[in-house]
């Protein structure tokens, strides 16, 4: 009865979910975020620049300007695309596709590495799928896979990292490692995982971090010249904070208002630093999930799109035994969005609630209790990695 209902309601989300989608591919929304790496990678077919004049003039808002916000690497990785559709808005469905690819597999993976059906009655056999539903039904899945942005594949190289780590050998710590250094030049904040590996030793992945983004840039260089990479320290440099901020949701930005940009940015950097110090030493996929969700709340510019990441710490959370109700009680505070219906209080919703989401699950991950039988954690399953 238990798994009939629940069955029943995941039915009735994503059936709200589809209708949501395939509306929204109407909008302005449809391949946004996409249409800038689609723009980066048709420029560096066409020879020019992929950064802006106004993002090496000075400080720059991550919105609406007319430039790349990535590492070189990533343009030239999105060229097949600019290369095959005429336009945007028809590239991002193959990249909307693959996004759900990534999440499907991601979600099963974590599910036969953690043992999730032996543990957990609900999510034996088919009872996996109800995970992916509930990966679906999340909002900021849906806004991923509408604005066409970098995190599903993001959470399928840190999928792949976790996964390395569970086999618990040197070939795995390699993998993590590099799947982590090709994840830091996608978008840069995977590479606080770098940091991770060093506090827990595990110092082939680190190092792997570095192989994997090394042999990224040398595979790469031959379509993005030396130029591109000349620049985007500046670039990074340069970037300031949201001129609009009604949809962020990064502590770096809710501090800005009271103590500045800048300032916010070093405190909750050193901030994210110590907490992943002082859990460095805890359980494994604990620790782990903790990490993936500092790397993502240090990020300064920070949307309610950009949490489809955290689908990996819930399932490791569930993994290491964090009580249903601070998982539960996250992923609904993370339903938050724009409801222009409550006037000057829509922050509320859009801002406050999923914002208080991912702290409830980063404190759940820190404080709640792990389970006695958890003491050896079990080998992964062949093939997983």
């Amino acid at each position: 009865m238990q798994i009939a209902a629940l069955a029943i309601v995941a039915a009735l989300v994503l059936a709200f979910r589809a209708v949501q989608f395939a509306l929204l591919t109407r909008e302005v929304q449809w391949g946004y975020d996409f249409s800038f790496y689609w723009t980066a990678g048709r420029r560096l077919l066409d020879g020019q620049a992929i950064y802006s004049a106004a993002q090496l003039a000075g400080p720059y808002a991550p919105q609406g300007q007319d430039g790349f916000l990535y590492p070189p690497p990533f343009a030239a990785l999105v060229t097949p695309l600019a290369a095959l559709f005429p336009d945007a808005d028809s590239a991002n469905w193959v990249w909307s596709i693959l996004g759900a690819t990534i999440l499907v597999a991601s979600v099963l993976a974590v599910w036969r590495s953690e043992r999730l059906g032996e543990r957990f009655p609900l999510l034996a056999g088919g009872g996996r799928w109800l995970l992916v539903a509930a990966a679906f039904a999340f909002p900021p899945v849906i806004g991923e896979l509408v604005l066409g942005n970098v995190h599903l594949v993001l959470l399928g190289l840190l999928t792949l990292a976790w996964l390395g780590i569970r086999r618990g050998d040197e070939r795995g710590e390699w993998i993590a490692g590099l799947a982590i250094g090709v994840a830091a030049l996608i978008k840069v904040f995977p590479a606080a995982l770098l940091l991770w590996f060093v506090l827990t030793r595990r110092w082939r992945a680190a190092a792997g971090v570095i192989v994997g983004a090394a042999v990224l840039t040398i595979a790469t260089l031959p379509i993005t010249g030396v130029e591109p990479w000349l620049q985007y320290p500046t670039v990074l440099a340069n970037l300031s904070a949201p001129a609009d901020t009604r949809d962020t949701l990064a502590p770096t930005v809710w501090l800005a208002s009271a103590i500045g940009f800048s300032t916010a940015r070093i405190l909750v950097t050193v901030a994210g630093v110590a907490i992943l110090g002082w859990t460095a030493r805890r359980e494994t996929a604990r620790s782990f999930a903790i990490a993936v969700v500092v790397s993502v709340l240090i990020a300064p510019a920070l949307y309610h799109h950009y949490l489809a990441l955290l689908v990996l710490p819930f399932l490791l959370g569930l993994s290491a035994g964090v009580p249903l109700p601070w998982l539960a009680v996250s992923y609904l505070l993370m339903w938050g969005g724009e409801q222009a219906a409550f006037g000057d209080a829509a922050w509320i919703v859009n801002r406050g609630l999923p914002t208080a989401g991912v702290l409830v699950l980063l404190i759940g991950l820190l404080v709640g209790r792990t389970e006695p039988h958890r003491a050896k954690e079990p080998a992964v399953v062949a093939g997983t990695a």
